[in-house]
């Protein structure tokens, strides 16, 4: 960090790892992983540790980060997988700590944004962005902007016949209906029918938000054994263009598991 002198800061809670970042122009200069803790002041505390030991002598300009789950006014009110942490104003406690304003965003959304900025959903206008792991999630970036309402969009809970797309094609609902890890999921023919509910999925919020790409990520698309993308392009063509005349690119995410830190480096450089 050698004559830097200001430094934004981003991070990204997930349920298992924290990854925090020091940020100067396009570039991410300093990342620090660790297990997130389930206790949230602890987890905090951890955060505000890992920023002072990577900033050296520079000044924090600003801070963006994402948390699991439904995000409002900076505060983590619903966490899933991070039970302990519902209801944990996450903005202001790193606000006091750093000195420096914060905006925190649903985790699917800074990664959405990152994928837009600086991975597969380069050149795209209106671009939807899924995630497939653990759970599933996503978001809509429209002219480089997070489009949200109250809250943050819950595309895993969309019913697709009688259940949630999240309790039918997740890595926990593979878990629970093969009774084997994701991963070991072998059959093509068990993948691919993974791969037509996903699509019905992309087809209702392609009626409602009209993108001209999706991008999808998460271990069960980029992994091993993977849910086939190629299927879920296929499938969702033949639904969408019998209403339009093209159906969105069917992209694989490119930024992996540093998704998140991307998309906060994208918002600071709009934001400044």
């Amino acid at each position: 960090m050698e004559n830097v002198t200001e430094v934004g800061i981003v991070f990204d809670i997930g349920g298992s790892k924290t990854r925090v970042a020091s940020v100067h122009k396009d570039t991410l200069l300093e990342v620090e992983i660790v297990d997130t803790p389930e206790n949230p002041e602890e987890g905090l505390a951890l955060i505000e540790q890992l920023v002072k030991k990577i900033i050296g002598n520079a000044q924090v300009t600003a801070v963006v980060g994402d948390a699991p789950g439904i995000v409002e006014n900076g505060v983590l009110v619903r966490a899933p997988n991070l039970l302990l942490w519902n209801d944990t104003d996450v903005s202001t406690f790193l606000k006091n700590a750093l000195g420096a304003p914060v905006t925190l965003f649903n985790d699917s959304e800074l990664v959405a944004l990152g994928e837009y900025e600086y991975g597969a959903g380069e050149h795209s206008s209106n671009m939807m962005y899924l995630t497939v792991s653990t759970g599933v999630g996503g978001a809509l970036i429209e002219n480089g902007e997070i489009q949200r309402g109250k809250y943050n969009v819950e595309i895993g809970h969309q019913l697709v016949g009688d259940d949630t797309v999240e309790n039918q094609i997740s890595g926990t609902a593979v878990r629970k209906k093969y009774g084997i890890d994701p991963w070991k999921l072998e059959s093509i023919e068990e993948r691919e029918k993974l791969a037509e509910i996903l699509a019905k999925s992309l087809y209702d919020n392609v009626l409602h938000w009209s993108p001209d790409t999706i991008v999808i990520g998460g271990s069960m698309i980029t992994g091993e054994n993977p849910i086939p993308i190629d299927h879920v392009e296929e499938t969702l063509n033949k639904l969408v263009t019998t209403i339009y005349p093209h159906a969105p690119r069917v992209k694989k995410a490119q930024l992996g598991k540093l998704g998140g830190l991307y998309g906060g480096m994208a918002y600071l450089k709009r934001a400044t």
